[in-house]
């Protein structure tokens, strides 16, 4: 089954697969997360609690029918990792990793809302498995907020990982050659832009 997504002007537009995608859902609530939405004076992409709501997909399941002119990339470090986005209208799209040879694409999940209701979008990825990062969270913390990566997820995202790899779903890859070259040169933050953008975040907090 393909599953439709597009951007928030509708320039770019795309499917993913939506076979083995249930169970890998979660929220990231990291400061870096939310600092690239402030990059993209993008805040209203991020939830209350500072959250971007992720869903993983293999790269060779994610296709990019239009607009991938209007796509540009972005590091937040020089070794960190990818993140795509419309420049179009600066709508957060997905993020790789910073090598291809772990083959995960995480996927905003607002964009699926685009075309689906959210009653759709949760019956098609599944629920919210986790929320981590949860140190940076901004208000009152929802349920399943934690600081780490609970072991279980983590087994479920190797297992995601290496499922990507054995069935070869982890190329090609609309983000990197087969070389493993970027096909979008990213452009990397200076110190002084990502020093800017963090009083912006959540800050560190002691009640979890």
């Amino acid at each position: 089954m393909q599953v439709a997504f597009e951007c928030d002007c509708g320039n770019v537009k795309g499917t993913v697969e939506s076979k083995r995608l249930k169970g890998y859902r979660a929220v990231c609530l990291c400061d870096d997360c939310q600092a690239y939405a402030h990059y993209l004076k993008r805040a209203d992409t991020l939830d209350a609690n500072g959250g971007t709501d992720i869903i993983p997909v293999m790269p060779s399941h994610l296709k990019i029918h239009e607009g991938m002119d209007k796509m540009k990339s972005v590091r937040l470090y020089r070794s960190g990792m990818f993140r795509y986005f419309a420049d179009c209208c600066k709508t957060p799209i997905g993020n790789a990793m910073s090598s291809p040879k772990m083959p995960y694409i995480g996927m905003a999940e607002r964009i699926f809302e685009k075309k689906s209701s959210a009653e759709k979008v949760n019956e098609i990825f599944g629920p919210i498995r986790e929320r981590m990062q949860a140190q940076f969270a901004i208000g009152t913390l929802p349920p399943l907020a934690q600081k780490r990566v609970s072991f279980p997820f983590m087994a479920r995202v190797v297992k995601f990982i290496l499922t990507a790899k054995i069935t070869g779903a982890g190329s090609p890859s609309p983000f990197f050659t087969s070389e493993g070259t970027p096909t979008l040169e990213p452009y990397v933050l200076t110190k002084e832009e990502r020093e800017s953008l963090r009083p912006l975040c959540g800050t560190l907090r002691t009640d979890i």
